[in-house]
Parts: C-alpha cells; structure tokens; sequence
C-alpha cells in the first residue's frame, strides 16, 4: 500500500486565468444583447444605422463565444494535488487518479512555453519511465512555479545519492536528451506533446559518453557551467575550454546531471570493487 502522506496543497485550474476568460466573455455577451434590444428598439431608423449595430451585435455575442470555448481549451487535462511522498495526478476527462512517489519519477523535463517561450523555463513535464506517459505542469496550474520547484528538489533528494552510489559501483547513470525533429508537420502529428527524438548520455565515474559519438573522460573536467537560467549546459577542462555542451532545455533531469558532475569535480569517485 502506497504511503501517501500528509496532503500539503492542491494545484487546479490558476483561478486568475479561469476569471479573468469568464468576465470577459461575460459582459461582451451581455453587451451584445443590450445592443440586440437597442437595435430592436430602433424601429424604421436608417439602414446603416441598423446594420451598424447589427454588426457590433454579431461581433460582440461572438467574440463572449470564442473566449468561453477559449477557456476550455486553455483549461489544463491535468491538476495536481501535492503530498508528503509525492504526486496525484488527476486527470480530468476521464476523472482517473494517479498517485507518483517522488522516488519513482525517473525523468524531469522543464521548458519555456506560451508568452514565455524566450524567458522563463515555465513549464515542466515528468514521467516514470519511458514507456509511461508524461505528466504536464502548465502555466494554468495554481502555482505551478512552487509544485515545479518541489518536485525538482524532491528528484535531486531521492536519486541524487542512489545515483552518486551507482556510480562508486562502477555502474552508468543514463539521462535522456532531445534532437530536433527536420519535419515541423511530423512534430505536430506526433502523439507525445513533446514531440521528441530521444538520445541517451551515459554517465560513469569515469567518462560520459552520448549517442552523438562524444566521449569525455571525467578527470578532465574540471569546471561545469549553465543551468536554469542559461542556454547550455558546458563542461570545461582546466584551460576553460568546453569538453561538452548540452541545452539545457533539451536534457531530461538536467538539475540532476549538475549536481552529479559538480559532485565528481569536486570529490572524485574511488570506484568499490
């Protein structure tokens, strides 16, 4: 029996988002029908009149419709309820739920999405493995920012030492990365929202090596550079000159494969036998 523990908030529908649409809607909705009634009070006045208001009419009642279906769409298929030991996701079209262990959540993609594409990382997506689905905490979550960051440090809590403690036994730590799709149409058809081509990086005490035909030596490394607020994540030997270079927005736990390399520049791993 899974151990949930203490529920500490829930995370639905951010109320600001979900308001701000129906208000809108509502009073060009009702604007539109104080229009209706004027332009049906007008009797035999001029044409142009008429069918000026007859227009503003239209456009008003609309516009309200385009907002309230707007609102729907916006209206996240996932909302989150936060515990002690991990996650329940809910999903809203079929009303299923699903609990998460923080323990068992194997990859954390964050990403920048909507008005923040070229700012922020405002969205994360995370999944237990790679043939489960991906759970996505969108802009619309209520405060989705503190659930991101809780799940984020939770990950570096429980993998962070079993993965430190594979790696003194000689063992590989794999982390998944993205590489663009060349066709735009075959990204938006695909069924994953994240739209990927997934390549592995393995990690040892001692070298990493990736899919791409890279093969680092850790012992070079001396210095590791990026994270959340920049571009790329690098490695740099002890001349500062970049050994490996990674996006960050495209490595799957990526906070987690810092933490791992800053650990080995700093204490060296004497691999058990």
């Amino acid at each position: 029996m899974i151990n949930e523990g203490r529920l500490l908030s829930r995370h639905g529908f951010a109320k600001a988002n979900s308001w701000i649409t129906m208000v809108l809607a509502t009073l060009l909705m009702v604007a539109g029908a104080v229009q209706l009634v004027f332009l049906l009070t007008l009797g035999k006045s001029g044409y142009f009149e008429q069918h000026a208001i007859l227009m503003s009419t239209v456009f008003s009642i609309s516009l309200g419709i385009v907002l309230i279906i707007l609102r729907q769409f916006i209206k996240p298929r996932q909302i989150f309820q936060l515990y002690e030991n991990g996650v329940l996701v809910i999903s809203k079209p079929d009303n299923k739920n699903k609990f998460i262990p923080f323990e068992g959540i194997s990859d954390i993609y964050r990403y920048r999405s909507g008005k923040y594409t070229r700012k922020i990382l405002n969205t994360m997506a995370f999944r237990e493995n790679i043939d489960k689905p991906w759970y996505k905490i969108s802009p619309n979550i209520a405060h989705a920012d503190r659930l991101i960051e809780v799940i984020k440090n939770e990950q570096l809590l429980f993998r962070g030492p079993q993965a430190l403690n594979t790696l003194a036994q000689d063992g590989t730590v794999s982390f998944s990365y993205l590489t663009e799709s060349k066709s735009k149409i075959r990204r938006f058809l695909r069924g994953n929202f994240l739209m990927m081509n997934e390549k592995k990086l393995r990690l040892s005490a001692r070298t990493l090596d990736s899919d791409d035909g890279h093969h680092v030596p850790i012992e070079e490394v001396h210095f590791i550079s990026g994270g959340s607020n920049s571009q790329t994540i690098k490695l740099l030997d002890m001349h500062g000159r970049a050994l490996f270079s990674v996006p960050y927005t495209s490595l799957f736990s990526a906070d987690l494969f810092i933490a791992l390399i800053e650990h080995m520049i700093q204490n060296r791993i004497p691999i058990r036998r």
